[in-house]
């Protein structure tokens, strides 16, 4: 039954990978062909480096994605491992996030010059996380709402205020 689930996941796995390449492959050729084929005078040098700065931190995630989730075959065709499931929360899913924000700077930065700060929304949502995970523990919300009383602690209440 554990290699159904393996099985499982692998072909999982596989599709998202395979998803991503192809995602990968639309998106760039793309910008390629709009950006700097048919409006080369608006490629800039700044522009130019947006763009690979961000084409390398996609192809950094997206090579880290496929190491993690990758399966590994047998010679008779078995899953010797599955890869991590990549459709679970966590990290992977940050990575895919920031790869689907880059795809979307690439698309929008090709007809609005400012689109390129969109992709500051990466670092706040990271300093969003980080903050309410460090606060949220010392909010002091524990105390400020009182507990509603059941019926029979109120009960219990009259009882000793009539003793």
């Amino acid at each position: 039954m554990a290699k159904q689930s393996d099985k499982k996941i692998a072909q999982e796995n596989l599709k998202c990978l395979n998803s991503l390449k192809w995602g990968f492959i639309i998106v760039n050729s793309i910008y390629f062909i709009f950006r700097i084929l048919y409006h080369f005078e608006s490629f800039g040098s700044r522009t130019a480096v947006f763009y690979f700065v961000t084409l390398g931190i996609s192809i950094y995630l997206g090579s880290e994605i496929n190491r993690y989730g990758a399966p590994t075959y047998g010679v008779r065709g078995n899953v010797l491992w599955s890869g991590v499931d990549l459709n679970s929360k966590g990290s992977i899913e940050y990575m895919f996030d920031i790869i689907y924000v880059t795809w979307a700077v690439h698309i929008g930065s090709m007809f609005y010059e400012g689109f390129w700060l969109f992709y500051l929304s990466i670092p706040l949502y990271a300093l969003y996380k980080i903050w309410t995970f460090f606060t949220n523990p010392f909010s002091g919300s524990e105390g400020s709402v009182p507990q509603e009383k059941s019926n029979r602690q109120r009960k219990m209440e009259k009882r000793q205020f009539k003793q």
